[in-house]
């Protein structure tokens, strides 16, 4: 008997059970069509023998091996040997670490003082947000 004769029949119990199975049979064929994309979309895993020494320290610059980030498509990459400053108020010009300037440190302070009176706080949970996702998919990697 179909969903429709039993609704007819006032055989409303059996009607219900149908529409549920139904609505069964419809969510596991699409959550098997939903694991297939996000199988398709996943990123590769990366084999990491030394998860510890993702920060490597050289003299004044750290070397950072790798980081996950997302490109211009969403998709999830590995950005690997990124050199950073390892000290505050320096950065790294060319090939050397060269200290900031006041005055460039100071408009730098102005500016987010200003933008942080204006946008910058209603964008801050949305950050936090996806820092946490990204602290979560970097341990599931072994990455820190």
């Amino acid at each position: 008997m179909s969903i429709l004769d039993s609704i007819i029949h006032k055989h409303l119990t059996e009607a219900k059970e149908q529409i549920f199975a139904r609505l069964d049979e419809i969510r596991t064929k699409r959550l098997e069509e939903a694991k297939r994309y996000v199988a398709a979309d996943m990123f590769e895993e990366v084999e990491l023998d030394e998860a510890s020494n993702n920060i490597v320290k050289m003299g004044r610059i750290q070397k950072i091996r790798r980081r996950i980030r997302r490109n211009k498509k969403g998709r999830i990459i590995v950005q690997r040997n990124v050199k950073r400053s390892g000290i505050k108020g320096y950065r790294i010009s060319g090939n050397t670490v060269r200290r900031i300037s006041a005055t460039a440190r100071i408009h730098k302070s102005r500016m987010l003082k200003r933008s942080w009176k204006t946008t910058r706080k209603s964008k801050l949970r949305r950050s936090l947000l996806k820092r946490k996702m990204s602290m979560r998919r970097r341990s599931s990697m072994g990455i820190r």
